[in-house]
């Protein structure tokens, strides 16, 4: 069976590894009350997740499993925090959106235990499709708010 990339952890919301291939990650977490400050009851635990490649070429990683594993343990250390809130944004500067998006679905469907939830969202900037999720443990006791917040965020950018 396969195991994680060790981890190194920078902070409590930051972690760094490196791949069989030499490929060195970052994986953070940062604070994103600011988008859900019409929800002040919510927005104190909405984070941003993000992972960046800070050395290496990720094509050489294509394939490697250990990574996905690797997110999600770091995905089961934050929420140990019930109430925290993850949002990924599929980076489109790139026009590979649609390819992060799949990797991420994939990641999720093959390794989530069931105790979190995804909520898909697009939205629309500057004309743009911005490919976008949220992640929350199914224990969240403010669940259904945070995902209808999340829902009519994404609604009012397509209604701009």
């Amino acid at each position: 069976m396969l195991s994680p990339y060790p981890l190194q952890e920078n902070n409590e919301y930051s972690y760094e590894f490196v791949t069989d291939q030499g490929i060195r990650y970052l994986i953070f977490f940062l604070d994103y009350s600011i988008i859900f400050s019409d929800y002040p009851h919510i927005a104190s635990n909405v984070y941003m997740f993000n992972i960046d490649v800070l050395d290496g070429n990720p094509d050489d990683g294509i394939g490697d499993e250990k990574i996905g594993l690797t997110v999600l343990q770091v995905f089961n250390d934050f929420f140990k925090k019930v109430r925290n809130v993850a949002v990924y944004i599929c980076d489109s500067s790139d026009d590979r959106q649609l390819a992060r998006k799949r990797k991420f679905d994939l990641w999720f469907w093959k390794y989530n235990d069931g105790s979190l939830l995804k909520e898909d969202g697009i939205a629309v900037v500057d004309g743009q499709l911005i490919y976008n999720a949220m992640l929350l443990h199914k224990e969240n006791d403010q669940l259904v708010e945070i995902i209808l917040a999340y829902q009519e965020l994404n609604e009012r950018s397509t209604a701009k």
